[in-house]
Order: C-alpha cells, then sequence, then structure tokens
C-alpha cells in the first residue's frame, strides 16, 4: 500500500540521544587482556546483564574513535507519496528477434547477455526458401541482361530499317518484362532479408539494435520460422517501472513529476526518474491506475525484475523525528542505533520509516 514518505533520513520512533557511527568490536583493549586466577572471592557486585550488553568508553576513546553524539531532533519534512514495484525493460527498446524464413539453425553466436551492435550477426539458419529466393533472383538478373543486350540489337537493326517495328517492340516489351521478374524477385529476397546477405541458402540473422541478449532460444540443429523467437534483445540504457497507483492518489501525479528510486543491490544510491505515462482507465476491479516512471541506465546497474521503491514529492510538510543514515547498524537484520545510556553505550532496536536525500 503507498504511504506518505519524509526525507532520505531514516525515521527513529522514541529516542533521545544517539550516536552518528557505528561503534565496532574492540572499542576497550581492556576486556581483551588475560585476568590472573584469584581464588579469594570477589567483593565486587556480579555484572548484570544490562552492564553487559553496554559498551564503555572514556572521554579520550571516544574522541579517538572520532564517534559523534547528538541529540535527536524534529525536522520539517516534505510529505512524499512512495509505492513498490518491479524494474521492467524499456518496452519501445525492446525486440523479440526472429527469422523471417523457416529454416534449420546451423550456427548460434549470440548467448546470454552478450552486448551487441546493430546489425551484428547473432546465428546461421539454413532454408531452402532461401536457397531458391536466391537462385531465382540471379536467374532475373542474368534474363535482364540477357533481355537489355537483344534490346539494343534490335534497336539498332530498327534505325537502320533492317527489322520491322514489330519485333523491335517485342524486344521492348522482353525487356520490361524482365526488370519486372528482376524488381519482383528481389523484393521476396529482400523481405526475406537476404537481398544483401551471402550468396547459397544460409540466411543471417542479426540484431536489429544496440543492446543486451536477455533471452535464447537458440539450439543448432533445431527448425526455426517466424513464429519463433530466437533472441530477445533489450537496450538497457533506459529502464520502465509500472506501479498501480490508487485513484485517490492520482492528484499527486503528472507526466513528467520527478521521482526517486531506490533498489536492494545498491541501498546508498538513489536513481532520478520521471513519470513519461499515466493510464486513462481505471482498473474496476482494484480502483488503481498505471503509472509509468522511465529512469537512465547508463551505467547499467539496474536489471529486469530487480525490486524498486519508488518517491514521489508532493507539496505539505510534517515534523518529524530524523538520523542520518550512517547512525544506523543493522544487527541480526533488524536496525539499530546506539544510545548514551549510563556512562556508556547501548544498542536499541528502531523502527524506520522513509530515506531521503
Amino acid at each position: 500500500m503507498l504511504k506518505f514518505f519524509r526525507n532520505l533520513y531514516v525515521i527513529a520512533l522514541a529516542l533521545s540521544v544517539i550516536i552518528f557511527f557505528v561503534l565496532l568490536s574492540g572499542c576497550s583493549s581492556k576486556n581483551n587482556q588475560p585476568q590472573e586466577s584469584k581464588t579469594e572471592t570477589s567483593s565486587t557486585p556480579a555484572k548484570t546483564k544490562a552492564d553487559e550488553d553496554l559498551i564503555k568508553l572514556s572521554p579520550a576513546e571516544i574522541q579517538q574513535s572520532g564517534v559523534t553524539i547528538a541529540k535527536v531532533a524534529k525536522q520539517p519534512i516534505q510529505d512524499q507519496l512512495s509505492f513498490t514495484a518491479n524494474i521492467l525493460a524499456n518496452q519501445n527498446k525492446l525486440a523479440h528477434v526472429t527469422p523471417r524464413i523457416e529454416g534449420k539453425l546451423s550456427k548460434v553466436i549470440a548467448n546470454l547477455g552478450d552486448h551487441v551492435k546493430t546489425g551484428q550477426t547473432l546465428a546461421e539458419i539454413d532454408s531452402v526458401p532461401m536457397g531458391e529466393a536466391r537462385a531465382q533472383f540471379r536467374s532475373s538478373k542474368t534474363d535482364l541482361t540477357l533481355a537489355q543486350a537483344n534490346f539494343d540489337r534490335i534497336s539498332k537493326l530498327y534505325e537502320d530499317k533492317v527489322v520491322p517495328q514489330k519485333q523491335f517492340i517485342e524486344s521492348q516489351s522482353a525487356l520490361e518484362r524482365a526488370k519486372s521478374a528482376l524488381y519482383a524477385d528481389s523484393e521476396r529476397l529482400r523481405m526475406y532479408g537476404g537481398l544483401d546477405q551471402q550468396s547459397g541458402s544460409t540466411y543471417l540473422l542479426k540484431a536489429p539494435f544496440n543492446g543486451i541478449v536477455i533471452e535464447k532460444n537458440a539450439v543448432i540443429g533445431e527448425l526455426a520460422n517466424p513464429a519463433d523467437t530466437i533472441f530477445t534483445i533489450a537496450d538497457m540504457s533506459t529502464v520502465w517501472i509500472d506501479a498501480d497507483v490508487p485513484e485517490r492518489d492520482l492528484q499527486y501525479l503528472e507526466v513528467g513529476k520527478t521521482a526517486s528510486v531506490t533498489v536492494t543491490a545498491y541501498p546508498d544510491e538513489v536513481f532520478n526518474g520521471k513519470v513519461s505515462y499515466l493510464s486513462s482507465v481505471v482498473d474496476k476491479t482494484t480502483r488503481t491506475v498505471k503509472a509509468r516512471i522511465e529512469l537512465p541506465n547508463t551505467e547499467q546497474k539496474l536489471r529486469i525484475d530487480m525490486f524498486a521503491k519508488v518517491v514521489l514529492n508532493h507539496s505539505g510538510t510534517k515534523d518529524v523525528l530524523v538520523v542520518p543514515n550512517a547512525s544506523v547498524v543493522m544487527i541480526q537484520g533488524i536496525p539499530n542505533v546506539y544510545v548514551s545510556e549510563g556512562g556508556g553505550f547501548k544498542s536499541r532496536a528502531v523502527e524506520l520509516g522513509a530515506r531521503y536525500n
């Protein structure tokens, strides 16, 4: 469900004084020194569990460790709308590569994850129809050459009044038919994608644009036809995030609005994008509207199906407790901060809200 965030600080609840530094083990070297065994009973009171959890540092050790102590205070934070969704490939830059003609895969060149360029050969296919089309094209070219030579010869004889007009017209018609036949055969070969490729029956399956091979269904010896997707190529320079936004929150959305995105793989990095599309249709069942965020991905850090959190600012502010991200320490998967207490420092589990810039 969507909820309102407060800024790229984490929001800690019910804290008084926080240490903005991760206390490392070995803060006190005295604890690591071996102790001499004693036979007499110590009069010092036994340490309680609370004392054991307390990390004590002298003023000199605090200064040497670079520990900073500050009070938690409320700050005015701009209200934000947040939602989660998965990262998608830019569908305008996604290609399902299929052969234009049927045949048998004879050579597979591209592999999953390969970065390919426009026109790069991905696979080779042996195709009987391709061989027939190329043979017919060559035959038509030969017929045109002969028809042109015959027309040139008849034209000269006709000018010298050696042959009748009928013969001249027939040679002219034969030339036009040869031209038409060659054009038809060249168009068929072009539609097959073999007009500018090598001779014989080999069909070259090529990349339509620069991108990454994200799907491969190519096995040497298998049949391939125009209905089969042999490769899927995605240009990952930009990616999409499609989210279902409740209709009550549409008042905060508009095309062109900036959005901040974070992903688990890069928790300390914020990716900025914009709302590129808002559906005109409200889903009857969920009462949500499809919203799309487009993000630049020049460093290729964002990947398809990554889980992402999207935050959009809107008008309004609230006063909330905030602490820097660096003050939060994960202990057994639970966020904690260190609190000054009883002459030392003790970890306290906290409930986190939003993270903001």
